[in-house]
């Protein structure tokens, strides 16, 4: 109960503008009043599935006028989207019990903070969840553990989500609404935190969709540290041509929702005289702000997954079972390590990969915006 107590205050704050929100001591007690009002029903699998519903009181209370109806309406629509997909996942295996936790968590503070956030971020889940399952057969025969769902755990879940969705809080309480590119009155920072978050999801995107597609490869992969060496399909740090061309892809259709779905951009798109009422963005900034992300998109995907095979390959173990011809997790009677180091596991390497390529793209984001103006 006090988990979703603080969620209710938390979401709040990710929903309110830049200055002038209410104070969190006050957001708390607000939130108390709205749990025990509301008498959530706790559902028997994994989470409370009433905690959505619960929240569509929140209009009523007298909330400071610096929170929109559109800010809670979001943040109501966010709450039942992510319960939707985390029981769906759920359901369909490709989340443990703790993964569709988490799926909730980030999906519900992603979507509260904008749509277009919730949007990328639920794009790369649903991508990577079907991509999972195409040749899974041939998957379970090379590497051990691997279930046609690929069920995810919690540790799977935050460390290809987390650190973004940190970034979209931060972005949503420092800056304020989500918009286009250098169109804020506050420096770079809002710019930093929106490549930031770009190229996070397209770095995993783009090792997600190398490793589901590569090992599917006709053609062995090589040692990307070791370009002559082959090595068998599934060793960390292996690439193949197949596995660079999806990871390029990955990241810049990641980059591209992105740029799509910035608020006022479909708008712009309608041959109706209504843009103007839904605030929509010239064509050529639409353009602008599709060119940028998408830019960021490839060089994340591409460059993010190169970076986490090399640290795949140098400072995370892989051990091949020569009588099961498989790649497994650990050493044993029949296994043999053929490369890499016992440092990091796979979670952590994506947790490294990840944030070098947001703080790469936030450090650089200067000269890339460059190319707006």
């Amino acid at each position: 109960m006090a988990l979703f107590k603080l969620a209710a205050s938390i979401f709040l704050l990710a929903s309110s503008p830049a200055y002038g929100f209410t104070s969190p001591t006050t957001l708390i007690t607000r939130s108390k009043q709205i749990s025990n009002s509301n008498n959530l029903i706790y559902h028997e699998s994994f989470f409370p599935s009433k905690i959505a519903t619960s929240f569509s009181s929140l209009s009523a209370l007298p909330i400071s006028s610096t929170i929109s109806t559109v800010d809670i309406s979001r943040t109501i629509i966010g709450l039942l989207l992510a319960q939707k997909i985390s029981n769906s996942g759920y359901k369909k295996q490709s989340l443990s019990k703790s993964g569709a936790i988490s799926a909730f968590l980030v999906a519900s503070f992603s979507l509260a903070t904008s749509f277009r956030n919730g949007l990328t971020l639920l794009a790369f889940y649903w991508t990577s969840s079907k991509l999972t399952r195409v040749g899974s057969k041939i998957k379970g025969k090379l590497e051990e553990g691997h279930t046609e769902g690929g069920e995810r755990g919690a540790s799977q879940v935050f460390a290809c989500s987390l650190i973004a969705v940190l970034c979209a809080c931060v972005r949503r309480i420092l800056v304020g609404n989500d918009g286009p590119l250098l169109s804020t009155s506050v420096g770079l920072l809002g710019d930093q935190l929106t490549l930031a978050y770009v190229a996070f999801f397209a770095c995993c995107a783009g090792d997600t969709w190398a490793s589901e597609l590569g090992v599917l490869s006709k053609s062995k992969p090589r040692l990307i540290i070791k370009p002559w060496k082959q090595v068998p399909p599934g060793t960390n740090g292996g690439i193949s041509f197949v596995g660079l061309a999806a990871s390029a892809a990955g990241g810049t259709l990641m980059g591209l929702i992105h740029g799509v779905l910035v608020p006022g951009g479909i708008a712009s798109m309608l041959p109706f005289n209504l843009p103007p009422m839904l605030g929509a963005i010239s064509s050529a900034a639409l353009k602008k702000e599709v060119l940028i992300l998408s830019l960021v998109g490839f060089i994340g995907g591409f460059g993010g997954s190169l970076l986490d095979s090399v640290l795949g390959a140098t400072i995370q173990v892989t051990y091949y079972d020569d009588v099961e011809e498989k790649i497994v997790k650990r050493s044993g009677p029949n296994a043999k390590r053929v490369g890499g180091l016992a440092f990091l596991s796979n979670e952590m390497v994506n947790v490294v990969s990840t944030a070098l390529s947001a703080l790469i793209a936030a450090l650089t984001a200067r000269s890339l915006l460059s190319i707006m103006i």
